[in-house]
């Protein structure tokens, strides 16, 4: 199939409805739920005018997947001190408000619903940073030794390095659902060299599996990757192509897969619900190189279908 993609758009999202929780598994209609958590425009700020076509195979693409509610935990002043204490911060609970408290002492730490930050006040050591390895398995360690380590936790993955001054962060995100686009729920660990760790920010929420929800065809989604409905996400080289360009040529996918991102409004009942991923290659017109490309589109038909 191939067609036309012009000016990257605003993402098309279904409707707002009601905030509730999942109907009940015999229930034959399922909630409506938020629009899917994605961008509106890409890194770099690219507009596109491209013709795009997708020549992947559509077998394995499944027709209903469940969606997931989640709970953000909050502390009380006791859990907050129990905290502080295993981070090493001996100075007083200070109650900020509306569920809010914060400690000072060597580093600081606050906590609001659904947010723990820590910042260390101790000077990183000289030396070389950890390995990818080193580093998930420090940022582990530490989250267990301070009381933050929840029973879900995924394999964490090594996002950005910094050689000046030496910085390696580490983010964690659940077991299930694998392939999570969203930062939350997840859980940043900063550290220097040594494994020193630098700050961190716990960003979780427990996750109850809801409903099963009817997917759209993936084949009727396309047609929001062909339509101007995607987000399209690609790097491309600054000196060719500066941020804010519009970028025409071609885009070439040839792969479907379900990932998950975050929906709904913080204070309200939030979920994490599944959108197609478009893997490919753009080859933009005056390049001879061609770069990887993905578009996300939401999956869900709509949540007044019957539950799968």
């Amino acid at each position: 199939m191939t067609c036309a993609v012009a000016v990257l758009l605003l993402m098309a999202a279904p409707a707002l409805g009601q905030e509730s929780s999942p109907a009940p598994a015999d229930s034959e209609i399922a909630p409506e739920l938020p629009p899917a958590d994605l961008p509106t425009m890409n890194e770099q700020s690219y507009t596109f005018e491209l013709t795009s076509s997708f020549a992947g195979s559509l077998d394995g693409t499944p027709d209903e997947a469940p969606v997931f509610q989640m709970t953000v935990p909050t502390v009380d002043v006791d859990r907050a001190r129990q905290i502080a204490t295993q981070l090493g911060i001996e100075g007083e609970i200070a109650e900020r408000g509306e569920g809010t408290y914060s400690a000072e002492g060597n580093g600081s730490v606050y906590f609001a619903p659904g947010l723990i930050q820590y910042v260390s006040l101790t000077a990183a050591p000289d030396g070389e940073l950890p390995s990818d390895e080193e580093a998930v398995a420090y940022g582990k360690e530490w989250l267990r030794q301070a009381g933050l380590l929840p029973a879900d936790l995924g394999d964490g993955v090594v996002r950005s390095r910094l050689e000046e001054p030496g910085r390696v962060v580490v983010v964690f995100k659940p077991v299930i659902p694998a392939d999570l686009l969203s930062d939350l729920p997840s859980i940043s660990v900063t550290m220097g060299p040594s494994g020193t760790i630098i700050d961190a920010s716990v960003r979780w929420a427990a996750l109850a599996e809801g409903d099963l929800y009817q997917l759209r065809p993936p084949d009727e989604a396309w047609d929001d990757v062909a339509g101007m409905r995607a987000y399209l996400q690609t790097t491309l080289p600054e000196d060719q192509f500066p941020q804010g360009s519009t970028i025409t040529g071609t885009a070439d996918y040839d792969r479907v897969s379900i990932a998950y991102t975050s929906s709904g409004v913080p204070g309200e009942t939030q979920y994490l619900q599944p959108v197609f991923v478009y893997n490919g290659r753009i080859t933009p017109q005056g390049s001879d190189a061609s770069f990887p490309i993905t578009a996300y589109v939401p999956a869900l038909v709509n949540s007044q279908q019957p539950v799968g």
